[in-house]
């Protein structure tokens, strides 16, 4: 299948224009929705305040993507820096408004540009690089205002440039991770154009098949040319015996068909196939109908365990089992790995306040949260021990960086518990305080018990101190031993606690709390 040449600049700048200009309003709102939600900051300031500033940015903004000029972007940073220099803002705080707005055009982009991911790919690569010479610019001035601070104030000089140095070297270090998460974001949608797994076909409104990608020909066994200009419910759906004109009725019920497993003709030589199918419209920029967008997926008998597999522990993990040659042993081995427990405070007590229904749907809704966070950070969900959560970093698959993880898994867990009580404390139901204990060292794990009932788990003097620290931890605390300390120490702000006397253990342990992210 031929594709396109590449849009020019000039091209994709003006298609930029035209369409933010006319999602103004939207990007606006949802803009300051996503701030809000990442950045505490910003819930505390007047919305009306902060949305005007949101507006002026962007509409400056826009004539960068559209023009090129960086005049009205300048103006605006410099008004903005300087106020918020002399409040003490921290940079990261102001910093995170720009890094928000790709990732709120990537939807409107991709509804406008009607799929064309070349395009989407060419224009999120045109927002991305007008955000790093931002980024760039807004630190440079930052550093002279707070500079212009230094000489109004007339404070020791000295200790103020050492101050700007390392707030220096601190934005000299956050535009060069910009930059990588910038690099980062383009290599990943590079990846996702030229690496599509699923079978795409597009059919115009007399079902004529206009795009017909490799997977889709490996997956039906029909090349592409001779698929091509064919109607896609004599080629695909007869054979596989679905009705295409089911499908269109599902399509106008309910706004796109999300999965439709099809059972395609027993093949002489192995079991029969399945494929997942998802069909969407094709609209025009008129919201006209232009045809329609299939994706096929073909479901192996891998995937089917790798979805078992990954209800238990997350999709990278998961791929790691599915990867590894060697079968994981009953007798278990012995590996270096982070353990996790997280423990609701008080909750045995706040359980006789509400109803046992209610208490149910609460506990759903706090274990659904620490599931996902778990998985976000290539965790292996252990067990429920009642109201607690038991999870793995490193096993049963080694992973980098285990012990950062599993702190920055508990940090989210803090804080997504956090939200979900605040939520819940208006409906009049128990805010839920979290207590975690951390620690990292050699264990033995493997499938513990016996051949008709195992249990994959870790055991030994790691998992218990990590347990006893959880119980040390009151609501909010998250307590590291020394061996997660020493890994994560440049990156969070630690405190030193007075060491503990852990049952089983002669001296006392080394006890540190963290506090959060350093800036």
């Amino acid at each position: 299948m031929l594709l396109p040449d590449q849009p020019t600049s000039p091209e994709i700048a003006a298609r930029l224009h035209d369409i933010l200009s006319r999602h103004r309003d939207d990007l606006i709102g949802h803009s300051l929705q996503a701030v809000c939600t990442r950045i505490p900051a910003y819930r505390q300031r007047d919305q009306e305040d902060v949305r005007d500033s949101f507006a002026q940015c962007y509409h400056a903004f826009l004539d960068v993507l559209s023009t090129g000029s960086f005049v009205s972007l300048e103006a605006y940073i410099s008004r903005m820096v300087q106020q918020r220099s002399a409040e003490d803002v921290r940079l990261a705080v102001i910093q995170g408004a720009f890094l928000v707005f790709c990732e709120v055009a990537f939807p409107v982009l991709v509804e406008e540009l009607a799929g064309d991911y070349r395009l989407v790919v060419a224009c999120l690569n045109h927002i991305l690089t007008a955000e790093s010479q931002a980024l760039q610019l807004f630190a440079t001035k930052y550093q002279d205002a707070l500079t212009g601070l230094l000489q109004e104030t007339n404070t020791s000089l000295s200790q103020r440039n050492e101050e700007l140095r390392q707030l220096s070297v601190s934005l000299d270090r956050r535009v060069a991770e910009t930059t990588r998460e910038l690099q980062h974001s383009r290599d990943f949608l590079s990846e996702i154009i030229d690496n599509l797994n699923a079978g795409l076909v597009v059919v115009d409104r007399q079902l004529q098949i206009k795009v017909f990608n490799q997977v889709m020909a490996k997956i039906t066994g029909i090349p592409g040319d001779e698929a091509l200009g064919q109607r896609v419910d004599k080629l695909l759906f007869s054979e596989a015996g679905v009705s295409f004109a089911y499908c269109k009725e599902q399509l106008q019920a309910y706004g796109m068909i999300e999965s439709l497993k099809v059972q395609d003709r027993e093949s002489p030589d192995g079991p029969p196939r399945y494929f997942r199918i998802k069909m969407g419209k094709w609209l025009g920029k008129q919201d006209d109908l232009q045809g329609y967008i299939i994706l096929v997926n073909d479901i192996t008998d891998r995937e089917v365990l790798l979805h078992s597999l990954s209800c238990y522990v997350s999709p990278k993990v998961a791929e790691g089992v599915l990867a590894a040659k060697d079968p994981i042993r009953l007798a278990g081995s012995r590996q270096l790995l982070t353990v996790l427990f997280a423990d609701l405070r008080s909750f045995s007590f706040q359980t006789k306040l509400v109803d046992p229904e209610q208490m149910v749907e609460l506990l759903n809704a706090y274990f659904s949260i620490m599931v996902e966070v778990v998985s976000r950070y290539e965790g292996t969900l252990d067990k429920f021990i009642g109201d607690c959560v038991m999870a793995l970093f490193g096993a049963p698959v080694t992973i980098a960086d285990d012990a950062m993880k599993a702190v920055q898994c508990a940090v989210d867990m803090q804080a997504e518990v956090n939200r979900y009580s605040r939520q819940q404390r208006d409906a009049g139901n128990p805010y839920l305080y979290l207590g975690i204990g951390i620690n990292r060292g050699e264990a033995l794990v493997g499938n513990i018990g016996s051949p008709l009932r195992m249990d994959y788990t870790a055991i030994g003097d790691t998992v218990n101190l990590a347990s006893r620290l959880q119980e040390f931890a009151r609501g909010g605390e998250i307590l590291v031993s020394d061996a997660v300390y020493q890994c994560v120490k440049e990156t969070f702000q630690v405190k030193s606690l007075a060491p503990g006397v852990i049952k089983g253990v002669n001296s006392r342990v080394p006890i540190y709390g963290i506090e959060g992210y350093r800036f």
